[in-house]
């Protein structure tokens, strides 16, 4: 037998992907690459190995979601979209979960670049220097969902956090409310650093002051909130309101207020960001965009880098809605 597509890949510097499609005639290949692919397919003798193509046909359909917190009902609503969604176009998804650690996001990545995957849908990712200098070198064709990368030109899907945070702010101040606390998310998310400074400039706005008690910085899950929730009770800060930065955090908080006998909204009103079953649940006035749309647009702006159809990075942001329940009291 001859050569095999990836011995030929190492050899001319094409993708085994490209050679693939080139292989099984398929369209979406510059005709200059054609035409050199096949005369190296005579040049050296290439047999076609079933086996091998269909490994490679395989990769070539391939998209790895990489996130980072598996937690979140935010996050798998995202993840199912995109799962329908792919399905439509006969992709296969593969998720790698990073718990949130750059290293292993680069891991993910790497195997994605060595095994010629598709491309790479990144949900609520970390991100970092080493990871975008992968991503450039590669050419992978790659959408941020919910959160990218600093100072990086790839393609972005999220919600405007900012304003979103402003929002929901200024109706707590516009229910009355002067002492409004913010538990916020870690520093290294882009995203809560959003929120957060949304909240900070509705709260200028108001002329209502920010100290050094009024911003409590969590991890975006249900510990965080809980933990709050005890320091609120035990050091008696005098809030009449708190805005959550997610809804893992605004659930951590409700239990611990349950635990500690604080009623919402009679005796402290409750906000948060990202609009999930358990914030509706709970009866949590919300803001949030819609993550099923969001995840869906993630797949289609994917299929376009694949297909060689979409040029320049682009951000996509979608305007959050609030949904108002019970949970905010108004104050005369």
């Amino acid at each position: 037998m001859g050569i095999t597509i990836k011995e030929l890949s190492k050899i001319s510097g094409y993708s085994c992907a490209t050679i693939s499609r080139v292989i099984t005639k398929q369209n979406n290949v510059k005709e200059e690459t054609r035409r050199a692919i096949e005369e190296l397919l005579i040049q050296y003798d290439y047999r076609t190995n079933i086996m091998e193509l269909r490994a490679s046909e395989l990769r070539q359909k391939m998209i790895l979601i990489i996130v980072g917190d598996l937690d979140s009902w935010y996050y798998m609503e995202m993840i199912r979209a995109i799962k329908r969604e792919t399905a439509k176009g006969r992709y296969v998804v593969v998720i790698g979960y990073s718990d949130n650690s750059v290293q292993q996001e680069e891991e993910y990545v790497k195997i994605a670049i060595q095994e010629k995957y598709a491309g790479i849908i990144f949900v609520n990712v970390r991100g970092g220097d080493n990871i975008s200098r992968l991503l450039e070198q590669s050419g992978m064709p790659v959408v941020f969902l919910n959160r990218g990368i600093r100072l990086s030109d790839f393609d972005t899907i999220r919600s405007d956090n900012y304003y979103g945070s402003y929002m929901i702010t200024s109706y707590l101040i516009e229910m009355g409310h002067r002492k409004i606390g913010h538990l916020a998310g870690n520093q290294y998310s882009s995203t809560a650093m959003e929120r957060r400074r949304g909240y900070e400039d509705a709260m200028c706005a108001g002329k209502l002051p920010v100290t050094g008690k009024s911003i409590h910085v969590g991890e975006l899950n249900w510990e965080s909130g809980y933990q709050y929730g005890e320091r609120i009770v035990k050091e008696g800060l005098d809030y009449t309101a708190v805005f959550c930065g997610n809804d893992l955090m605004a659930g951590g908080l409700l239990e611990a207020f349950a635990h500690y006998g604080v009623k919402v909204p009679e005796d402290i009103s409750v906000v948060c960001y990202d609009d999930t079953p358990v914030t509706a649940r709970a009866g949590l006035t919300t803001v949030g965009a819609d993550p099923v749309r969001m995840g869906k647009k993630a797949v289609e702006l994917l299929v376009t880098i694949i297909e060689g159809k979409h040029e320049e990075g682009s951000s996509i942001v979608y305007r959050p809605q609030i949904m108002t329940r019970n949970s905010v009291k108004k104050l005369v």
